[in-house]
């Protein structure tokens, strides 16, 4: 388990939103931000790696939160 701290998780979640369409619960950003992590450690190390991570869940329910991280509130 990695423990992250609440802005870089919510950068993960808007990353992932812009490249999937898809705008993620938190929970589930910190998988993201997990998996994100993980590729490009496997990309500096030259390494092919399959990664998997859970998608719980959306976020419609978390947008105040989104737009508090957007406008520098958290």
């Amino acid at each position: 388990a990695v423990a992250y701290e609440q802005n870089p998780v919510f950068q993960a979640g808007v990353d992932f939103a812009r490249c999937e369409g898809i705008i993620p619960a938190p929970e589930s950003s910190h998988a993201i931000k997990s998996a994100m992590d993980e590729a490009i450690k496997a990309r500096k190390e030259g390494k092919k790696k399959v990664i998997l991570f859970n998608l719980s869940g959306h976020g419609l329910l978390d947008l105040n939160g989104y737009d508090k991280f957007l406008h520098n509130q958290l």
